[in-house]
């Protein structure tokens, strides 16, 4: 695990570091940094909360948390989430399924799921800043990104050309188990045993909802691995507040 590497997916995944050119090669490699760059993208996240802005406006702290979340990403995974939804929403199968995807207009499904998902995730957020729980929140992200690799171990014989596609070659079963045992470890750090369990569980119907989809579709692509990071990081916030 070359801290490079690190770099490397802070680059393409998020704004914190300056774009940089990446070898095809190295792509799968960096796989097990994606709970590290949760990690980073979660404590940039919170800190202004953390450090006191809005404390006495948990709603708010919640909200700013989301934003800054979606500002570090750049909106790269909510937008794979929108076209997930766009796309099972219609009900097609087949070409027309992946056809729905790329189209880059947003539909009816892909902003009802933006905007019960986003403002789900601002209200757990805002909650557990209420009683400051920032750690936790940053698990969130850190278990978010391990959600995603799961999800491309789980269905990378059936991946599309794409930035997928890249990573696909370094998507085992260890290393997926690797991303979650980061992710618990955190988490056990941050919240209670009951909270991370019920993440987990969670975290298993986000996997096996896109792994039933990724089948019945015969694919599976970036959109994929963005829907499974922002729906597992909501399934986790609900987690520590259930």
């Amino acid at each position: 695990m070359h801290p490079g590497l690190f770099i490397s997916a802070l680059s393409f995944l998020t704004r914190l570091v300056p774009p940089r050119v990446v070898d095809d090669a190295d792509f799968p490699k960096t796989l097990n940094w994606f709970p590290a760059v949760g990690l980073a993208v979660g404590l940039a996240a919170v800190l202004p909360a953390w450090l006191g802005l809005f404390t006495d406006h948990p709603l708010l702290q919640g909200w700013l948390i989301t934003g800054l979340s979606l500002w570090v990403t750049r909106g790269l995974h909510a937008d794979g989430l929108a076209d997930v939804a766009d796309a099972w929403g219609s009900a097609a199968t087949g070409d027309r399924f992946w056809a729905i995807m790329k189209d880059s207009r947003a539909g009816p499904f892909g902003v009802l799921w933006l905007v019960m998902v986003i403002l789900g995730q601002a209200l757990a957020f805002g909650a557990l800043a209420a009683t400051g729980q920032f750690l936790a929140v940053c698990w969130c992200f850190v278990m978010g990104r391990a959600v995603s690799v799961a999800a491309l171990a789980l269905c990378r014989i059936r991946v599309r050309p794409g930035l997928s596609s890249l990573f696909a070659p370094g998507a085992t079963l260890g290393v997926a188990a690797f991303a979650l045992a980061q992710a618990v470890v955190l988490g056990l750090a941050a919240a209670p045993v009951s909270s991370v369990c019920l993440g987990l569980f969670g975290s298993g119907l986000v996997l096996a909802f896109l792994a039933r989809l990724s089948i019945r579709q015969n694919g599976f692509n970036g959109d994929f691995m963005g829907a499974a990071i922002v729906l597992g990081e909501l399934v986790c916030a609900l987690a520590l507040l259930a």
